[in-house]
This record gives structure tokens, sequence and C-alpha cells, in this order.
């Protein structure tokens, strides 16, 4: 498979499939923005400084507009930080999402990486991290981290962000998936950005809004820090569907709420059927999605055994340190979720 190949590459099959790859909120979208499209204005450019826009995220996390930029996607945000800072040599605690590396290695950096163990689960060791800081230009993490679903607490995140703040260390930490974790106060740092100038935090409505076609993304951290990433930015590159959409989705809190539950139950459910089946082993997660891994079989052969199922899976033997008995899959319908038990079973047995 590509080195930086993602799930949800649904395009190059011919029949439908039920898309585990893809780690998008399986409840969809909030009902509350089907009428948002008659608010956005398309025959005009949108505000360049998209002051709507920063003022609903601002009233959803309880920052202040200046604290605040927005992008197309997370992933803008995530190569415009490392343009930004010129960063060549960050850390990043691996296996990880792959477009971490990827912005660094096209602005001709080369990464440090830690490898997350896996004896322990693929747990972050904080230690580990401000133990390699003296070797690196700054940090970027996933919390929770992809591919593994684990997080790291609020008191861990903010050890870390103090010491790298002693070493005039940038620091990123993606929380694209925070918002799924039911207790994701216990782990989010939007609190730090006050402290750290630092730092800053990602997010989009990529997954947690189930809006990955409308490409919104946004990111936090100090006024200072915000300026920098301003300067540095292409102009208008969130469009007025977007604009006019996040008027609405940040104030869905019976949507917000009614996803978390739904996760925790399924991931539990999940968690519990594939620990029965001997030919797996279970990674535990925080989040949409698990880590497992194949104790004999090679993944490109169950996926195309599921492929003749109908389920698409996704194929993590690209992410740095896992190798071709690893996959992952996403929490769907719960008759979904039912139908991947089944044949992963059926293929395993």
């Amino acid at each position: 498979m590509d080195k930086y190949e993602h799930g949800g590459n649904i395009y190059v099959y011919k029949e439908d499939v039920i898309d585990f790859s893809s780690n998008i909120n399986p409840l969809g979208f909030p009902e509350c923005i089907k009428d948002s499209m008659d608010v956005a204005v398309l025959t005009k450019y949108p505000d360049v400084n998209y002051a709507q826009l920063k003022r609903s995220i601002s009233r959803y996390v309880n920052l202040k507009d200046e604290n605040i930029i927005v992008g197309n996607g997370a992933s803008e945000l995530i190569y415009l930080f490392v343009r930004a800072f010129s960063l060549k040599r960050p850390l990043i605690p691996s296996p990880a999402f792959l477009e971490y590396e990827r912005a660094v290695i096209l602005s001709g950096g080369n990464p440090l990486y830690y490898e997350i163990p896996e004896k322990d689960g693929y747990v972050i060791d904080a230690d580990e991290i401000v133990n390699r800081l003296l070797e690196v230009d700054s940090v970027i993490i996933g919390n929770p981290n992809n591919p593994t679903g684990k997080g790291i607490k609020r008191k861990d995140v903010e050890y870390i962000v103090k010491e790298a703040k002693k070493l005039n260390l940038p620091m990123m930490i993606d929380e694209a998936f925070v918002e799924f974790i039911y207790d994701y106060k216990e782990y989010q740092s939007l609190d730090f950005i006050k402290d750290y100038d630092n730092l800053f935090v990602v997010r989009a409505a990529t997954k947690f809004f189930g809006l990955p076609g409308l490409r919104l993304g946004y990111g936090f951290g100090s006024e200072n820090l915000i300026k920098r990433l301003e300067a540095y930015k292409e102009p208008w590159t969130v469009n007025a569907f977007a604009d006019a959409v996040s008027r609405r989705i940040f104030e869905d809190v019976e949507f917000m709420e009614k996803t978390r539950k739904y996760i925790r139950e399924e991931i539990t459910y999940l968690t519990s059927e594939m620990k029965k089946i001997d030919e797996l082993v279970v990674f535990d997660t925080l989040t949409n999605f698990m880590l497992l891994k194949l104790k004999h079989m090679h993944v490109g052969d169950l996926k195309e055994e599921l492929l003749k199922r109908g389920i698409l899976i996704r194929d993590a033997s690209n992410f740095r340190y896992l190798d071709d008995r690893f996959f992952r899959v996403a929490v769907k319908s719960h008759d979904d979720n039912v139908k991947l038990i089944e044949a992963i079973k059926e293929v395993l047995k």
C-alpha cells in the first residue's frame, strides 16, 4: 500500500462496502445543519477574517476569538504549523497520524520518533518525551493518538508542554478525536493555552461532527502564536458552506452527548467481542476506533476476505512501527458492528 495512504478510500472499490476504515461519527452529522445551506452566500467571498465562524467556536470552547484560527480541515493547520515555525526535527510519538511526518518531510525536515511500546498497550510515557526534548526543535502529538486510540491525561500533557516551553520549543496537540472520549475534559488541553504560548491545539468538524466533506478545521493558541500562523496562511481556505454550518453545530449539545454515550457503549461491545476471538490481539481504546493485531494471518489476506463480505477495514501496516499483522476498525452502527464481528470470526475460525 502507499506510504501515506489513509482510510476512507472507498472510491477504488466497485461494490458498496461498509466502511470501517474511516473514523467518522457513526451517527452522521447534526440534524440542525440541514437548513444551513440557505444561510450560505455563494455570490460573495467569505469573510477573510471569519469573524462569525470564530465567534461560534469561541462560545463552544470558551476562548477568545484572538485565540482561534480556522482552516480547510485539520490537515491544513498541521501543515501550516510546520511551515510557520520552520520545523525540521520534531519529536513524533509513533505510530501516529501519517500527515505529521509528511508535513515535516515536505518542508525539508527529518523527524525524530519515539516508538510507543506495544508491550504497554501503546500508552505514551510523558517522561520518554521530556527526556528527548534536547534533541528536537518541537513536539507533535495526537491526543487521543491515531491509530492506537490511547490518550494522555491533562497532568501529563501539561508536564510535557511546560518542559517544552523551558526550551522554547513549539508543541502541537492534535485533538481531532478528543470529543469522542466520554470524559474528554480529563484529556483536552485548551485550558493550557493562556499559560503556555508555545502550545497549538488542533481540532476539526471532520470526525466528531461527521462532516469530512465539508473540510473545516480549527486551532487554538496564544494570541501571538495565532498571529504567526495567520501570517503564513492563504486567505479564504474555508468555504461559505463550512462558515454557515459552523453557526449551528457547536451549539448542538444534545448531539454531542448522544455521540459520546453511543461511542462508549459500542466500543465496549466491540472490545469485549473482539477479545473473544483467539486469533486477535486487541488494544483498548478511548475513542471511536480500535487497533487490532493478527496473531498468524496477514492483514492483506484478512482485508481481501472481508471485502468479499462487503466490509472494508484499515490496513495499518503503513503506520511507522506497525507491520502487516495490524489493522484498525472504526465504530459504526450496532448492526454493522455485529456484522464485522461475525465476518472476522468466520474468516479467522
